[in-house]
């Protein structure tokens, strides 16, 4: 081997071995550890909400979630203060849609606790179905929970951040923010719109200190198809998405993907990808990211076709057929009963909702 050659690998890993130096002297430097921190999770009354939520009380956070509903709210309340030992709990009902509503709430967190260090945005709702069967409002609904509801809450939690110089902010979007999966055109428009403005907000706020984690999760096991909406052969369309909820191959488990999330936003990471270890969706979507969209596009021809309720909406539970609930859906069953949304008072939210006003 040239003399040339040989420096040259050696400086080159100098170079590598300096950057990874570097990093782990980053990390370490904004590492942040949970007990007495305040924490805001939206969306926090079920689901992937309500895991992370459990893990932040176990590790001393005082934790405010909110939701739009106040049955889902007062079990999970009941839920997370029996884990609370030194934590406080706080549950209140808020539409993340409606920015006056989510000001009060980040209010009353600061008159309680007295700051917000840190926000985490998870409030969302799911749509299934073709194209046809979606409608200009199930895009606008989408855009104001998935964007328009984030960026309410980081307004309004902002000022108490800049006030103590330091906060995190942690976007749960979605790998479905990076490449559209079929069926779901309402949920990933938003999702992109999502994963845009959480990158945008981390260049604006980095300067200071107060970092932005855009998170894409894939599948997760938190048995949310059950509150999922529906539209065209809603059965045929739950039993695919519950199915693929359900497959360890396609899905993580909800506990592992809050683990992962939590760990991003301790590290002040920019993005963070979760998937689990035999999950090779995401890295096919981040190595092939072109004909990861050509077999989306196959995916797309072997679901059901435009027909049944049409543009009508049918809860998940409203869904069921022989093949879901099934043995196939036995694992997104499982986390459905673990992580309250099985409740037939939570059924369907907009039953409890607060009245949306514009913005």
């Amino acid at each position: 081997m040239n003399t040339w050659v040989k420096r040259a690998m050696i400086v080159a890993g100098a170079g590598f071995a300096a950057s990874l130096a570097a990093k782990a002297l980053l990390r370490q430097s904004r590492w942040i550890n949970w007990p007495g921190k305040r924490v805001i999770v939206t969306g926090g009354s079920r689901g992937l909400g309500l895991c992370l939520a459990r893990k932040l009380v176990s590790e001393g956070a005082d934790v405010a979630i909110c939701a739009r509903s106040a049955a889902e709210l007062e079990v999970a309340g009941r839920d997370l203060a029996e884990l609370a030992h030194t934590s406080r709990v706080l549950a209140q009902v808020c539409d993340v849609r409606n920015r006056q509503h989510c000001e009060s709430f980040v209010q009353e967190v600061c008159r309680q606790w007295g700051r917000v260090d840190v926000l985490i945005n998870n409030a969302g709702i799911i749509e299934v179905g073709p194209l046809d069967s979606m409608t200009e409002e199930d895009f606008q609904q989408s855009m104001d929970t998935h964007c328009w509801g984030a960026l309410n809450m980081v307004q309004a939690c902002l000022p108490t951040m800049r006030q103590q110089e330091a906060g995190r902010i942690v976007n749960v979007a979605s790998l479905g923010g990076k490449r559209a999966v079929p069926h779901m055109l309402p949920y990933a428009a938003s999702k992109f719109a999502l994963v845009g403005l959480s990158n945008g907000l981390r260049t604006e706020l980095a300067k200071e200190n107060i970092l932005v984690t855009t998170v894409c999760p894939g599948l997760m096991r938190t048995g949310s198809p059950r509150n999922a909406i529906f539209k065209s052969q809603h059965r045929k369309e739950y039993a695919w998405f519950s199915i693929g909820d359900s497959m360890p191959l396609f899905s993580i488990n909800a506990d592992s993907a809050a683990d992962q999330i939590l760990l991003a936003c301790q590290n002040g990471d920019p993005e963070a990808v979760i998937a689990g270890p035999f999950n090779f969706t995401s890295f096919l979507a981040a190595l092939a990211p072109g004909w990861t969209t050509e077999l989306l596009s196959l995916m797309d021809r072997g679901l059901p076709e435009m027909g049944g309720i049409g543009q009508r909406a049918a809860r998940g539970y409203e869904s069921f057929s022989s093949w879901s609930p099934s043995w196939l859906t036995r694992l997104s069953d499982q986390a459905a009963a673990r992580n309250n949304e099985l409740l037939p008072s939570m059924q369907d939210a907009d039953r409890n909702v607060l009245p949306k006003q514009p913005r």
